[in-house]
């Protein structure tokens, strides 16, 4: 990846929102796929040897945007296999660390150091200047973070903490609630690249630390992020007290309090604020929706209790919004 000179301590945030970038085998000649999936990486990530035994050749897709300092890619495609050689790494050296979560498929990663399996929830931290080969044996999709050397050793306490390895994720309940937060956020951004750009690098970096065990040099932006996710993602249960957010992030409660108060909130605020939005736009959706299974769906047990607290925020009635006549 070719990359102009970054100013690590004061990142320039562009004047309009980054785009993503799309790029499919799926109209490319069965025959040509290989070569033309290649052919973009060269350009797009860095230099590579791909192969498959799948009849229908390569069948891929990359979505990739590129943001100050990182770079965000999804990559979903058949079983294939890629290589990293060092006749790859001569002809177009690429100093950047990548981290890949696996969101779906089974793979192998065989680096210098051994061969190691991964399944669905795990990642692959590797270095782009070393010889790599990443396979996957069925239908996968990935989300990659790439970060350029300079922005990782500025954040880092030992370079040795980068080495290639596969992190098995799925061992802690904190390391699996980072590592969802990481990929939402990475998906999320592809979907609809953000006007801040430097708020999401910084959690997203802040996260990249905590999954590949920084945690000592991270702030607290990635923690918050993760908790965000964790409650967005588990509304539908009526428990997400302070206790359990700072469980699934690895924080104390205390902590977990500090971070949610720069944001002049409190766990419990951003959790009822957080379900009430759901609910919300839930109503907006479905006019026909059942105003008890709408409380049950955002983890409300008591009908009256959500009809309570939809009213005092919204100034109607969940009846009432759900029949458009919501104020704004």
């Amino acid at each position: 990846m070719e990359r102009g000179p970054i100013d690590v301590l004061n990142p320039v945030q562009p004047a309009v929102p980054p785009q993503p970038l799309r790029f499919s085998t799926s109209h490319v000649p069965a025959a040509e796929r290989l070569a033309a999936w290649e052919e973009y990486n060269e350009r797009e990530l860095f230099g590579l040897r791909a192969s498959t035994l799948s009849q229908a050749g390569l069948l891929a897709t990359q979505t990739n945007l590129e943001l100050t300092r990182l770079r965000f890619t999804e990559i979903v495609g058949n079983d294939h296999v890629i290589e990293r050689t060092q006749s790859n790494i001569a002809q177009k050296p690429v100093d950047s660390i990548m981290l890949c979560l696996l969101l779906e498929g089974d793979a192998f990663f065989y680096h210098p150091e051994g061969c190691e399996t991964l399944t669905a929830g795990d990642a692959v931290l590797y270095d782009t200047e070393r010889p790599f080969m990443y396979g996957f044996s069925s239908a996968m999709r990935q989300v990659i973070l790439e970060l350029p050397r300079d922005v990782v050793l500025g954040r880092s306490s030992s370079e040795d903490a980068f080495r290639p390895r596969v992190l098995r994720l799925t061992d802690s309940v904190s390391a699996s609630t980072h590592a969802q937060a990481a990929a939402r956020s990475i998906r999320g951004a592809i979907l609809s690249p953000p006007d801040d750009v430097s708020s999401l690098e910084e959690s997203v970096l802040d996260l990249f630390g905590l999954i590949t065990g920084q945690a000592a040099t991270s702030g607290t932006s990635g923690y918050l992020l993760a908790a965000k996710d964790f409650v967005r993602s588990h509304l539908a249960e009526p428990d997400l007290s302070a206790s359990r957010l700072a469980r699934a992030v690895g924080l104390s409660e205390r902590h977990l309090a500090r971070a949610f108060a720069g944001e002049g909130l409190t766990p419990a605020r951003f959790v009822m604020d957080a379900r009430l939005a759901r609910a919300r736009r839930l109503l907006e959706e479905n006019p026909s929706a059942v105003v008890a299974q709408v409380a049950a769906a955002v983890g409300f047990v008591s009908s009256a209790h959500f009809s309570r607290a939809f009213r005092e925020r919204f100034g109607c009635s969940p009846s009432e919004a759900r029949a458009g006549e919501l104020a704004s």
